[in-house]
């Protein structure tokens, strides 16, 4: 329960700090991706000019698991019609950035970011 709780102050903590930082307002928001397919995304501006999540993982030794959710969440991206999409990272940047260093080259128009509570880096 502890990490669950961990994950939603860091969603709540990275929605706070990018609406101040880009100067408006991200919520949770569901958002089309198809006439009939939908998906609610974690930080999502009004206009759905910026449709992005949070993900709060710990690195492990082997992550396929995780790194299919991250998949999951590209592929899903990959349907939402916006200019700026995007994933923010905490915890560990080693799950991202591992994943960018294997898969990071199938993708071109979503940002990945990781976020240790004070700073945004910018990862691809």
């Amino acid at each position: 329960m502890k990490e669950m709780d961990e994950a939603k102050e860091f969603e709540n903590t990275v929605r706070r700090f990018l609406s101040e930082l880009w100067g408006l307002q991200l919520e949770e928001r569901t958002v089309h991706l198809t006439a009939t397919a939908k998906k609610k995304f974690d930080l999502v501006s009004q206009n759905q000019k910026y449709v992005g999540d949070a993900k709060y993982l710990k690195n492990i030794k082997t992550p396929a698991a995780k790194w299919s959710g991250i998949a999951e969440y590209v592929w899903l991206l990959e349907k939402v019609n916006t200019d700026h999409k995007f994933l923010v990272f905490g915890k560990d940047k080693e799950v991202a950035a591992r994943w960018l260093n294997r898969y990071g080259s199938l993708i071109s128009d979503i940002k990945f970011y990781f976020f240790d509570g004070t700073t945004l880096e910018k990862l691809n």
